[in-house]
């Protein structure tokens, strides 16, 4: 070698670790030298910052860390930014990525019943019914279920929670009873009323008429909005994004370094126009957009609470809009048909479907009821239908 190897560990200190894997080859002392330098430098995190914008970053860590919230001091957890990374790129390519898909009937011998939800988090994936039970897969055991609870009503929504090392399950009925499991023991470990929910880490949010209760690793604390009822939630740890029925954008932070978490800050609070169609469903995503599906193929998008942009996607993807995922850049779209359409978008806010192509999935011809992301080693899209879900790998 020319240099010395502590000479060449100090250059290498100035290259990207993508080109650093690609030099290993080069000769067993580099391939020693470069393992050192990657392990021990921040130059993952680095790679991280340069490449994926910051206000995304919470999405994709809650997915491969939703244990513990990160606040992202940790430059050297080398792990963690490879596997940040990692996801970006794979989510990024999602557009043009061929797919594998393996298919679960959890029902087969159930006719009729039928799923309504599904939520994952971490390895495990919780997924409600219309019978009222909540069956929960573990990755890579998703063929069979020996775990089940029942709410004894049908289930409109199920969500995981994290609360340091025991798993939550937290499940809301038509009625709007909501019930709280421990997925270690199956046992409910309480209940309440509630007519939306949402989780993030360890906090469950929940909304009834314009209150929102928020519990879990903390005392419950209240909150009244000065305005109509809360249509949709979604929440980013501590923080939470609520929609009203007359177009109010209200965003909280729950001041959970405080020793009285009753203390709730009011980031911004904001008045749109109101839609005047009928919306079947709302969604709300990280980084502040909120999403819904209107009646006859028509989606719409209101990002930073601006204005509602309205699509009429009948026409361009031959369906109707049933489900709705947003994942940073990414746009999924799950329709009446059973097709998935995948879109990389730049901009939320400027979006358009007649200039843009999709990847389209064919996993099946019945209805889309819901999208997930989860991460266990591998990524995967979590599809899922009235009988059945897909677990999509993207290669």
């Amino acid at each position: 070698m020319i240099f010395p190897p502590d000479i060449w560990e100090h250059i290498f200190l100035y290259v990207d670790p993508l080109t650093l894997i690609n030099l290993k080859i080069i000769c067993k002392c580099w391939k020693e030298i470069i393992d050192k330098v990657l392990q021990q430098s921040t130059l993952w995190h680095k790679l991280c910052k340069d490449k994926i914008p910051e206000h995304f970053w919470t999405t994709l860590c809650e997915t491969l860390s939703p244990k513990k919230y990160t606040n992202f001091y940790e430059k050297h957890d080398v792990k963690f930014w490879i596997a940040m990374y990692k996801l970006w790129i794979k989510c990024k390519n999602m557009k043009k990525c061929n797919a594998q898909s393996k298919c679960i009937k959890p029902l087969k011998d159930h006719h009729s019943e039928y799923i309504t939800c599904i939520d994952t988090s971490g390895n495990l994936l919780a997924m409600g019914t219309s019978a009222g039970f909540v069956h929960f897969y573990n990755i890579p055991n998703l063929r069979t279920s020996k775990h089940i609870v029942d709410h004894m009503e049908y289930i409109e929504s199920v969500k995981l929670l994290r609360d340091g090392t025991s798993i939550v399950c937290i499940s809301s009925s038509i009625n709007n009873h909501i019930c709280f499991w421990d997925v270690s023991t199956l046992k409910p470990i309480d209940r309440t009323h509630g007519k939306l929910i949402c989780t993030s880490y360890s906090y469950c949010y929940i909304a009834m008429h314009n209150i929102i209760s928020i519990v879990g690793s903390i005392p419950k604390t209240v909150y009244e909005l000065d305005s109509d009822n809360i249509i949709a939630i979604g929440a980013d740890n501590n923080k939470v994004l609520l929609y009203t029925k007359g177009g109010c954008c209200v965003d909280l932070t729950l001041n959970a370094n405080q020793k009285d978490y009753t203390l709730i800050h009011v980031n911004s609070y904001t008045r749109v126009q109101p839609l005047n169609i009928r919306i079947r469903r709302y969604y709300v995503f990280k980084p502040n957009i909120i999403a819904c599906i209107a009646e006859y193929g028509y989606v719409g998008f209101l990002v930073q609470g601006k204005e509602w942009k309205i699509y009429n996607l009948f026409p361009i993807l031959h369906g109707t809009p049933t489900a709705i995922l947003i994942y940073a850049h990414v746009l999924i779209l799950g329709l009446d048909s059973g097709n998935v359409h995948i879109y990389y978008i730049k901009d939320f806010g400027a979006i358009d479907f007649n200039a843009i192509n999709s990847n389209k999935l064919c996993p099946d011809s019945s209805t889309v009821i819901s999208l997930n992301i989860m991460v266990n080693i591998e990524e995967y899209l979590i599809i899922g239908y009235h009988k059945k879900f897909y677990i999509v790998k993207f290669m």
